[in-house]
């Protein structure tokens, strides 16, 4: 299921706004069974990394891999039905 050992194997992912790289070759990997944090300052890249991972924006440059599959691509219901979604916050 996972030929690396990797639940998601994040590689060089890009992504541009313009003239602004809001996420410059950012890498990760990420084993099954551990429990990972994102932190960063705000304007930082944690939301278009995630709107990234879940098909909600398109990556400019890079590789996403779920358990083996490449997910980078698809829509955003196809990688949920493969496991991969977010919620958005709502401030009230």
């Amino acid at each position: 299921m996972m030929p690396n050992g990797y639940l998601l194997d994040v590689r060089e992912l890009t992504k541009r706004f313009g003239g602004v790289v809001a996420v410059d070759r950012c890498s990760l990997a990420l084993v099954p069974g551990k429990i990972y944090g994102l932190i960063g300052p705000n304007g930082s890249g944690k939301t278009t990394l995630f709107n990234c991972l879940t098909g909600i924006e398109r990556r400019d440059a890079g590789e996403i891999r779920f358990r083996g599959e490449r997910i980078d691509g698809l829509k955003p219901h196809q990688v949920a039905r493969r496991g991969v979604a977010r919620t958005f916050q709502m401030i009230r």
